[in-house]
């Protein structure tokens, strides 16, 4: 996705508490109180009602959203700006580029966001033909000897240290 199509599908507020409400839909709402999953949506308080005690959980509950005041919109834009970049973006960047005042509650997302892209990478393996821009490994030596001399053969290297 590039930055129109971006701002064509995000552009407001409403856009995006809409596509995060779906994807949260998808997902489902387990209750915190007791346990249940069932809920109703309150469209006049824009949160969840458990079906069963009457809970009522906020469309950012339990997400890294969460305790958050910065607007959904923000949160996209930064999410955006983070993952279609190559290069990082400091939390002094973020915040120039959001065109936010205080600093504290950029760094909080910032940081939240990394670490839910961290936990979401743990979970997938590298298999197959892999093309890296700029990577440093090590190359074991016990399978370079053992490949040494032998003609025709596809040589394998151990890649660690990534």
């Amino acid at each position: 996705m590039n930055l129109f199509t971006f701002t064509a599908e995000f552009g407001d507020e409403q856009a995006c508490r809409k596509h995060f409400k779906e994807e949260r839909d998808k997902h489902g709402v387990i209750c915190k109180k007791c346990s249940n999953t069932t809920h109703y949506w309150k469209r006049d308080k824009e949160c969840y009602e458990c079906k069963s005690c009457g809970f009522r959980t906020s469309l950012r509950s339990g997400t890294i959203m969460e305790n958050s005041n910065l607007p959904f919109l923000v949160w996209y834009r930064a999410m955006f700006l983070i993952s279609t970049t190559k290069k990082g973006f400091s939390a002094k960047e973020m915040q120039r580029q959001l065109g936010l005042k205080r600093y504290e509650p950029v760094w909080a997302m910032v940081h939240k966001i990394r670490k839910a892209m961290g936990n979401r990478d743990s979970r997938y393996t590298l298999e197959g033909m892999i093309e890296m821009d700029e990577g440093y490994f090590t190359v074991s030596s016990t399978e370079v000897e053992q490949n040494k001399g032998k003609r025709g053969q596809k040589t394998k290297y151990c890649v660690s240290g990534i």
